[in-house]
């Protein structure tokens, strides 16, 4: 045992020599470079299309974003980070005087909260998507326009709510629960003030970020979005909006239009039974095979035939309504009628939703008019 006590000894403290010395190295060498800035990732500093700005700083800024003679206004994200984390950190010291983690509040938060970050970060997306450039694959239109449509979102966050965080057990009634808060009286226009700015800097990073293809012989080429080409994007994306808005308010201002649509409504249940009917009678037709059979089949797929007419009429009706007290704006039947209809499923006789779908009008106009002054001033800064 003497004869391996020695070197083990030894080995030891060398050993702990070592782990001491390379530990005093390594905090003298983090000391030392402390302020050395660390370059961010390739994609954050990606050429956009007048240089090398970040993406950052090549967004302009909305007017809900920045505040004139506040202090706090013009502090870099960072700092903005840094005073978030502190709010944070004396919640979470209150939330123990009252005996609340702060994990509970923030779930608490999150539950009292319907539209979040990440549903706004992709209606933007779905906005920017939409915008084609003239020429761009696959329309190669020779006009910049937007495809968004108003039953393109419906169909878009319907069936995943990308984002919409309401309290509840299944997909039916999550969609209830976000209408019945988006339609409380003054929640849209409040939505549209407070959030208009932070949408409209998506978009716009969104479309930074973006590329298209475009035609080149045989084959073809991505090319990012020029800057007249992203304040194209922003005037393009505003018409949609309007098309709604127009309609949103045609169906309000005229309740006549919503007992129209109650008829129309009755008419597709009659169209409905009538085929039913039809569809049996015609079966026993090519079964029996006798005079009486077909008889009843012919009778009754006349009947079919008028229900058709009469709901076809009635739907007609109702569009032409619509685009004549829309002035112009209303240039999409078949989206209008749509809109009507889901209008219909969620006033009914409400009057206070009426009164929400007219705000909801006028939101529409608001976000609008900042997405033209947002190209204007993207425009200015070329």
């Amino acid at each position: 045992m003497k004869k391996f006590k020695i070197p083990a000894i030894i080995f030891a403290v060398v050993f702990v020599a070592s782990a001491t010395a390379l530990y005093l190295y390594v905090q003298k060498d983090l000391g030392e470079k402390t302020g050395v800035k660390v370059d961010a990732p390739e994609w954050v500093n990606k050429n956009g299309s007048s240089g090398k700005l970040a993406v950052s700083d090549k967004v302009a800024k909305s007017g809900d974003s920045i505040k004139i003679g506040k202090k706090n206004a013009t502090e870099p994200a960072s700092q903005k980070d840094d005073i978030k984390i502190a709010e944070n950190k004396t919640a979470a010291s209150t939330a123990n005087k009252t005996g609340q983690s702060p994990v509970e509040k923030v779930v608490d938060k999150i539950k009292d909260t319907i539209i979040t970050e990440v549903f706004l970060d992709n209606l933007a997306q779905y906005i920017a998507d939409n915008y084609h450039p003239a020429g761009s694959l696959p329309y190669k239109a020779q006009k910049g326009f937007s495809s968004a449509s108003f039953k393109g979102i419906n169909m878009h966050f319907g069936l995943n709510l990308r984002g919409l965080m309401p309290n509840a057990e299944n997909l039916i009634n999550a969609r209830e629960s976000i209408w019945s808060y988006l339609l409380t009286p003054g929640k849209l226009a409040a939505l549209s003030k407070s959030e208009t700015g932070q949408l409209l800097d998506l978009i716009e990073e969104k479309g930074i970020l973006a590329e298209r293809k475009f035609a080149e012989g045989d084959s073809f080429t991505l090319r990012e979005l020029s800057r007249e080409q992203r304040a194209e994007m922003f005037r393009s994306s505003s018409q949609p909006l309007r098309h709604v808005a127009a309609v949103l308010k045609a169906v309000a201002d005229n309740p006549d239009l919503l007992q129209a649509l109650d008829s129309y409504i009755k008419a597709e249940k009659r169209v409905d039974s009538a085929n039913g009917i039809f569809q049996l009678d015609l079966d026993n037709s090519r079964k029996i095979k006798s005079e009486s059979a077909k008889s009843k089949a012919a009778h009754s797929g006349k009947i079919l035939k008028d229900a058709i007419t009469i709901r076809e009429k009635i739907k007609t009706g109702i569009t032409q309504k619509i685009k004549s007290y829309c002035a112009g704006e209303c240039d999409k039947p078949d989206d209008s009628f749509y809109i009507a209809q889901w209008i219909f499923r969620r006033v009914h006789t409400d009057e206070k939703r009426l009164k929400a779908i007219t705000a909801g009008s006028e939101a529409l106009n608001h976000i609008a008019d900042e997405m033209v002054e947002r190209a204007e001033a993207i425009e200015k800064s070329m």
